[in-house]
């Protein structure tokens, strides 16, 4: 069954997020999901034309990207922007000279174009968009309000975020309020790929063997680790899950998640009939890895080498 995908990046502070880019398109390639939007939720100015230089290169240039529009949150280029400014000034892409549409809006118009219960949210940055889509008011796109459209139009919220069962982890960490509010008020259910699922799974470490140098992949690998290192892979993880679900890799641990709004430290409550839960892993990191290694480079021949 294809699953229809709205994935919510802070594409920039860590090479992942190019990384779960890559396994998202190779998952459409095999017909697995369809994405329909992508919002950025940082306020880099190289966030928007990031992932539209990506999705180009990918042939799907007309997918809406949208990006936050409040200032000063996660944008200093001396420490944010390790790859996402080259690929924008490097690629071509819709957001070199004007700005990309706020988040909400494209969030709420592409939510509102799909049938009810049709859209899974990928979340792999700070919840800020998330946050604020909830907080939305009625408008041309729909008449619900955003706590209303959720319930309606998605199916379930994948976050990378958080440390289980209990712990600190970035993405809750660099904006505590948002993360306290979705995962309190989120009408969906939410599986939580936790920092702990990411760290072990080592990926990219072949990119430079397996692209070509010109490949924006391997190049934001290559600027953010170097040449034939690996990195964690956190985001690639969420997205692998929406597709494939936790099997074989993964068990699903029920609860109640919370989240401290002032520390982002998250904690947990068993509870079989909760509407939350998070990955546990039950095999190898190295098989999840060799997944998702061919993901990324999934028909390098075919996709992307003509726009390189």
């Amino acid at each position: 069954m294809t699953i229809r995908i709205v994935l919510d990046t802070d594409i920039g502070p860590d090479c992942d997020d190019v990384g779960a880019v890559a396994v998202l398109h190779a998952l459409e390639n095999l017909d697995e999901v369809r994405i329909a939007g992508m919002t950025h939720c940082t306020s880099s100015k190289w966030g928007a034309g990031c992932l539209d230089a990506l999705n180009r290169f990918y042939g799907r240039g007309d997918i809406p990207i949208g990006t936050l529009t409040l200032p000063w949150f996660l944008d200093d280029d001396h420490v944010h922007a390790k790859y996402n400014k080259g690929i924008t000034l490097g690629y071509p892409n819709r957001y070199q000279t004007e700005s990309a549409p706020d988040a909400v809006e494209i969030m709420r118009k592409v939510l509102a174009e799909g049938e009810d219960g049709e859209t899974a949210i990928v979340a792999i940055g700070p919840l800020i968009n998330l946050m604020r889509l909830l907080e939305s008011e009625g408008d041309q796109y729909s008449p619900l309000n955003g706590l209303q459209l959720v319930s309606a139009k998605v199916s379930r919220l994948v976050a990378m975020g958080g440390y289980f069962p209990a712990g600190k982890e970035w993405n809750f960490e660099m904006h505590p309020a948002s993360a306290a509010h979705v995962v309190a008020n989120w009408p969906t259910p939410i599986v939580f790929s936790g920092f702990e699922i990411g760290a072990p799974i080592h990926t990219g470490g072949s990119l430079h063997k397996a692209l070509p140098d010109t490949h924006p992949l391997r190049k934001a690998y290559e600027w953010y680790v170097g040449v034939g290192e690996t990195r964690h892979s956190w985001d690639l993880t969420a997205v692998l899950y929406v597709a494939r679900g936790h099997h074989p890799f993964w068990e699903l641990e029920t609860g109640t998640a919370t989240v401290d709004a002032q520390t982002g430290e998250n904690g947990w409550t068993p509870n079989p009939n909760g509407k939350h839960a998070y990955l546990k892993a039950v095999t190898s990191p190295s098989l999840v890895a060799e997944v998702l290694d061919q993901l990324m480079t999934h028909e390098t021949e075919e996709v992307g080498l003509s726009h390189a």
